[in-house]
């Protein structure tokens, strides 16, 4: 069975143009080599892809590389071979990213949270944070990168306005804060209500967006073989529609790489990524900020990255307002 579970879930591609293809192969189907590390949406939508013909349609013939072990170590050991593998552990990615390595990303998918933020009696709002010791689980970890998107809708720089401490999980955190130890820490929804019982002051916050799925490459292989990622992209997309719309043909699918006791379990997953997917895999420019601020706290020395220097937007920026889209959706979409 090829399917694992890890935070953040990462596919990543790699051509086959790094070697000398055969005119035959060419010419049948530009040829992709994709790997999958964990258990999220943009695995269960590229399986769906696959299976459904739809990469094959769209002229690009897939060879899938499942990842077994999405922990045990990074993409920077991978980088200036000819296959790309990408790693459930958010660091694995980061820390490449954080020393410039050759890696753009072409879209993903985001989960959104409700959390709230636990605060000592004095703070009154997120700002009143500044100088103050916010607590987390750990660097990269979901509160840390859900406290970093919080602060920063606040005006605060995570980096130089506040001090982030590891403090445990949710349980951990909320005792922190009862003894002072940290000012502020973000509590999911039940510790929240919870934490409220104790004293504990929550702040409400927006709905905190969180990347689950990052689809990546490098930009060397997106000058080599632009219209093969094209193409893949234009696949990917219409594996979403497929997957919202046919959703018994997408269980099917689904449903061959887990245990038949589980049935029940693939059919609510279904449809909990199916209501969290939009038309394309949009990368969210908060969740995407979040995971840039992990980045240069991994290495202050490090050139200061942007997210305009990770991610490749042409092919999701060509799809937007495509007839291609368009003629996929009988209903209007909101991109």
């Amino acid at each position: 069975m090829r399917i694992r579970r890890g935070f953040c879930v990462v596919v990543v591609l790699g051509a086959l143009a790094f070697f000398s293809l055969p005119a035959a192969a060419a010419e049948n189907g530009r040829k992709l080599r994709l790997a999958y590390a964990g258990w999220e949406i943009g695995t269960a939508v590229a399986y769906v892809g696959v299976d459904s013909g739809l990469f094959k349609k769209n002229g690009v013939d897939i060879e899938e590389l499942p990842i077994r072990d999405t922990l045990s170590a990074g993409v920077q050991s991978l980088l200036g071979v000819d296959i790309l593998i990408g790693f459930g552990n958010p660091l694995a990615i980061l820390q490449p990213v954080a020393s410039g390595a050759d890696l753009a990303f072409l879209g993903g998918h985001v989960s959104f949270y409700q959390y709230g933020m636990g605060v000592t009696s004095a703070i009154s709002s997120v700002k009143d944070l500044k100088g103050q010791k916010v607590g987390v689980s750990a660097l990269g970890a979901r509160s840390d990168l859900i406290a970093r998107v919080i602060l920063r809708r606040a005006g605060l720089d995570p980096a130089k306005d506040v001090e982030l401490v590891a403090a445990g999980l949710a349980p951990a955190r909320a005792l922190a804060l009862s003894k002072n130890l940290v000012q502020g820490a973000p509590l999911g929804e039940d510790v929240a209500n919870e934490a409220k019982k104790i004293g504990i002051k929550v702040l409400e916050v927006k709905t905190v967006p969180v990347i689950t799925d990052l689809l990546m490459t490098t930009r060397t292989l997106v000058k080599r073989e632009e219209e093969t990622l094209r193409r893949f992209m234009k696949g990917y997309a219409e594996a979403i529609h497929h997957f919202v719309t046919k959703r018994n043909e997408s269980l099917a699918i689904l449903k061959k790489y887990f245990p038949s006791n589980q049935s029940m379990t693939v059919d609510a997953m279904h449809d909990s990524f199916s209501a969290q997917l939009r038309p394309l895999p949009d990368l969210n420019g908060e969740a995407l900020q979040a995971l840039v601020d992990v980045g240069a706290a991994l290495d202050k020395r490090a050139k200061p990255v942007k997210p305009a220097d990770i991610i490749e937007p042409r092919f999701l920026d060509e799809l937007k307002n495509s007839k291609f889209l368009k003629d996929l959706y009988t209903e209007k979409v909101s991109l």
